[in-house]
């Protein structure tokens, strides 16, 4: 915190305006948040209510027997600054701060020999100052620090009033630092994790976001190591939760000591099971080491099964990742492979993977809505959500950034199990799938195998536009009469068993293809940007997904918006 000049008082000359200039004191010192704040407000108020030239704020360091100086105000001389880096004073040097403890008085230091102190009067005299009212600030009987003022040689020394008034200022920068080092306590309760002592969720946002402005501005490389504790739920069931909560401190130790490869680097509990390292300014590979070094200390605790962890860079291959939740998307669905093939090492999107899948938010530990199957999401907040989110992109967001957004958003308010964008550059072109995530695999939550991979068919009525699959599940047929759903329709096709009202020509994947692939429903629409490139958006829900027939004219709606923003 600078200090403004304009809150030096002017030295008071009556009883009454220092009674109003302690109010001043007190009022400000009430009102700093920090121990920082205090410090240096009372530096600059202490000034002027004791006509000094030059005030400092130090604090007795114990563990270190050091005086440290936190600020100086005033005149200053040439080795010192306003807020020093490291301006220390051994306290053997000043025994009268040690003879302070007993009485924890004030006190008058002049520049004479024999008065005091020597390292004090030859510190005077080297700055020259004639000499200097040193207040202890006192905690529970005990010196925290000192307020110390001195004057310029030929100024006249302190006097007893001074010292009384010293006192009272001493005590009410001893409260402000109280109030302050209550919020700094409460604000670090609120960031931390109470059992393993790591970064909580709140924590770990705020630095991602952070992390990826950076990233958006000059580049900054920015990795993601998601960890999955495995065996938690064993040692509850069989030991009970102290044991578990024993193994999930020694798991955070492990990401801790991971963390501290590399400098900086954020280790942090997301809740239950789960934790992070959130690692800046390091290369991809070096990300991948740290996440290589806690799966093999995590092996090495007792009572666990290691950890699955999955890591994804913008320092390697997996597209341009511009927001928190693709990258937070990507790294999760790297560790969701790394839980389901028992992995003992890391798996990193974008290397040797697969496209990678995305897992919705409920997968992370959060509650999942009521109301599931029948139920219809809550088309004022999906709408609310998206267009602030369509906000948030960076100004060079592509128009495919832009239609991903908005249907991973419609999706994720559905709880989907997977979202597929496919794009051609011109009417008659060929139908590229641009974009996908798949938040949970089909064969998870449908009962029907998959068929195998077949060679796709003209789909009818196309215009001549050949689908051409770059990303899983290959196996998609064809949407029919896909020249309609490109040029703004759109339509939600149900299973067959789910009560399909679906005929033969209707839009959409057709219901025969969703039955066999596990899926309940499917919802789609279409829509030609500016540029005249077409966009076709197929949203797949399965048994625990929400009802999606409201979401159509959402859809519709936001995908129009994204091809219109420029």
């Amino acid at each position: 915190m600078s200090i403004p000049a304009s809150l030096a008082l002017v030295a008071p000359d009556s009883d009454a305006a220092r009674l109003r200039a302690l109010a001043r004191f007190t009022k400000l010192l009430a009102g700093a948040q920090s121990t920082t704040d205090v410090v240096s407000t009372a530096a600059a108020e202490a000034h002027g209510v004791l006509s000094a030239d030059v005030v400092s704020v130090s604090v007795w360091e114990r563990e270190t027997g050091l005086l440290r100086v936190l600020v100086n105000y005033g005149s200053l001389a040439s080795d010192e600054s306003t807020h020093p880096e490291d301006e220390t004073y051994p306290v053997s040097d000043f025994p009268t701060v040690l003879l302070s403890e007993d009485d924890l008085g004030p006190w008058v230091q002049l520049a004479e020999n024999g008065s005091g102190d020597p390292k004090r009067v030859d510190l005077l005299r080297r700055r020259g100052r004639s000499c200097a009212l040193i207040a202890p600030i006192v905690f529970g009987g005990r010196a925290w620090g000192e307020l110390y003022a001195a004057r310029i040689t030929g100024r006249i020394a302190y006097t007893e009033a001074d010292l009384e008034y010293a006192e009272t200022l001493s005590a009410q920068i001893a409260a402000g630092l109280a109030r302050a080092g209550q919020l700094e306590r409460i604000e670090r309760l609120a960031l931390t994790d109470q059992l393993t002592g790591l970064a909580n969720r709140r924590a770990f946002d705020a630095r991602l976001d952070a992390a990826m402005d950076r990233h958006n501005s000059d580049g900054t490389v920015v990795s993601l190591v998601l960890c999955d504790g495995n065996g938690l739920k064993r040692i509850n069931d069989q030991h009970g939760h102290d044991h578990g909560d024993a193994l999930l401190v020694e798991l955070g130790s492990c990401v801790s000591a991971a963390a501290s490869r590399l400098p900086r680097s954020l280790a942090a509990r997301l809740g239950g099971d789960e934790f992070c390292l959130l690692i800046e300014g390091y290369t991809a590979d070096d990300a991948v080491a740290a996440a290589e070094d806690l799966c093999l200390r995590a092996l090495t605790v007792r009572g666990g099964e290691g950890m699955a962890c999955g890591v994804a860079s913008t320092g390697d291959p997996i597209g341009r990742v511009a927001t928190r939740d693709g990258l937070f998307r990507l790294a999760d669905a790297a560790q969701y492979r790394a839980k389901r093939s028992r992995s003992l090492s890391p798996v990193v999107a974008g290397r040797g993977q697969p496209p990678d899948p995305e897992l919705p938010q409920q997968q992370r530990g959060i509650p999942v809505a009521p109301g599931r199957g029948r139920a219809s999401a809550s088309i004022e907040a999906l709408l609310g959500q998206a267009l602030a989110g369509l906000d948030k992109l960076p100004p060079g967001a592509t128009t495919a950034d832009r239609v991903e957004l908005v249907t991973d958003q419609v999706a994720r308010g559905l709880d989907a199990a997977s979202w597929y964008v496919y794009r051609r550059e011109t009417p008659r072109g060929s139908l590229y799938q641009e974009r996908s995530a798949v938040y949970r695999a089909a064969s998870e939550s449908g009962v029907h195998a998959l068929p195998e991979a077949t060679e796709r068919p003209q789909a009818p009525d196309a215009g001549g536009a050949d689908i051409l699959p770059t990303s899983p599940p290959q196996w998609i047929e064809p949407i029919p009469r896909i020249a309609e759903q490109l040029r703004g329709a759109g339509s939600v096709t149900t299973a067959v068993g789910q009560d399909s009202n679906w005929i033969s020509g209707d839009l959409g994947i057709s219901p025969e293809f969703l039955a066999a692939a596990g899926y309940t429903a499917a919802l789609t629409a279409g829509a030609t940007a500016p540029d005249t490139s077409q966009w076709l958006v197929a949203v797949l829900l399965d048994e625990i997904s929400l009802w999606a027939q409201p979401a159509l004219p959402l859809l519709r709606v936001l995908l129009a918006i994204a091809l219109a923003t420029h």
